[in-house]
């Protein structure tokens, strides 16, 4: 099997689209010999940050010499961003491999009535690399949700991870704070520990505080009085908490509290603090509020609170031109006003996922908060034209990863 077969083999289950529950994961593990049952999990849920803090707790393990396996997604460049070793992408032989194995229990399953979803292949198939791998440790961000995703298959982990909970599937995980954190919190296990996101809301801290409670869990929380901030500029973060000086490449206030979470979460497990700083300085990620140059930013960002994070870095520059594509099953009115920050244009387009909002929809709602505004489908065409009619302000790319993921190389080039 090819590359690109296994690729086209694995998508070809989207159809199924994402069904809760555990017990199509479960039977493929089962018959995969359950090779999480031989792993060290970090488990990673959220609404907004869980690739940014895995990714860092992951160069933190890495630092500190843990042969470490990262699971997280969407991929912004290539699919195999998903299952990492060692910050490397799993290699695409390797999925091809794997996939040729993971075929027959898949389809042995389906006979039975038992039809996994795309990404519950995906999730097997990294534990399986996992376990051939003999990683140390693995850091596991969840798909959607916490207590009914494939990823919950986890009986103890070294530690649960919550970071910034706020709304978004509300579909699917409820129509509250206190019901989507109830959900999230599905990860606390019995007798571990839970590091928390220092900023959340009331009824969000009392859950997880209820749920580690529960489920003999030290909780711990960030402590932002211990926090100093020493230099603060679009290249780097600099701060000092309990006494250790790191310094931060990703940029916004948001990160600096992602940090602090993976930070708190690294020092409960014992990793030194020169690791801990290593890890943190060598992080960086793509389409998170990521500078291509001092005029150009890519942020995928896509619900209210991710835009709300956005509009404060927008805020900071004057008469920006946006590029926009949303989901159409997002908050898009609320999204599109924190993105309309000091815009003199938004371009509304599209990414080529079948959920995207139409452009001529996404301009109408544009033209609510900016008066200048344009519908243009193709995102290459938006960028060119963003381009074309911005002299030495700020171009922001956001409001969607498939958006990023799509033309960021494209981006790349037109600064060069």
């Amino acid at each position: 099997m090819t590359y690109d077969n296994a690729l086209e083999y694995i998508h070809s289950f989207l159809k199924f689209g994402s069904k809760p529950g555990l017990e199509r994961i479960e039977a493929l593990l089962e018959k995969l010999g359950n090779p999480q049952k031989n792993l060290r999990i970090v488990h990673v849920a959220g609404t907004n940050g869980k690739g940014s803090v895995s990714t860092m707790l992951s160069n933190i393990f890495r630092a500190e010499g843990k042969k470490t396996g990262l699971f997280t997604s969407p991929y912004i460049i290539d699919f195999c961003e998903r299952i990492q070793v060692d910050g490397e992408m799993i290699p695409h032989e390797k999925l091809s491999s794997l996939t040729e194995k993971i075929k027959p229990i898949v389809e042995e399953l389906n006979s039975e009535g038992i039809e996994p979803t795309e990404f519950e292949i995906i999730t097997a198939m990294a534990f399986d690399f996992y376990n051939q791998e003999n990683c140390d440790i693995v850091v596991l961000e969840v798909g959607l949700g916490g207590l009914l995703d494939s990823t919950n298959v986890v009986e103890k982990p070294l530690a649960s991870v919550i970071t910034s909970i706020s709304f978004d599937h509300t579909d699917v995980l409820g129509n509250t704070l206190t019901e989507i954190a109830e959900q999230k919190c599905g990860i606390i296990k019995n007798d571990s520990i839970t590091v928390a996101y220092p900023f959340q809301e009331l009824e969000v801290i009392r859950k997880i505080r209820e749920t580690a409670k529960e489920r003999n869990n030290a909780l711990f929380v960030p402590d932002l009085s211990l926090l100093e901030i020493e230099e603060c500029t679009l290249e780097k973060t600099t701060v000092k908490y309990k006494g250790i000086e790191i310094t931060l490449h990703l940029f916004g206030e948001h990160q600096i509290y992602n940090m602090l979470t993976a930070v708190e979460t690294a020092m409960r497990l014992g990793i030194s603090d020169e690791a801990i700083q290593k890890g943190i300085e060598n992080t960086g990620m793509p389409a998170r509020v990521e500078f291509l140059a001092r005029d150009v930013v890519l942020d995928g960002g896509h619900n209210e609170s991710g835009t709300e994070m956005m509009s404060k870095v927008l805020s900071l520059f004057e008469e920006n031109t946006v590029v926009v594509s949303m989901m159409a099953d997002k908050d898009v009115e609320n999204s599109v006003k924190n993105l309309s920050t000091n815009a003199k244009i938004m371009i509304a387009t599209e990414c080529s996922n079948p959920r995207a909002m139409k452009a001529e929809e996404l301009e109408k709602i544009c033209g609510k908060y900016c008066k200048e505004t344009y519908a243009l489908s193709n995102p290459f065409e938006a960028i060119d034209k963003a381009f074309e009619i911005t002299k030495e302000k700020l171009v922001a790319v956001c409001g969607s990863l498939y958006l990023a993921s799509e033309i960021r190389e494209y981006l790349k080039n037109k600064i060069v």
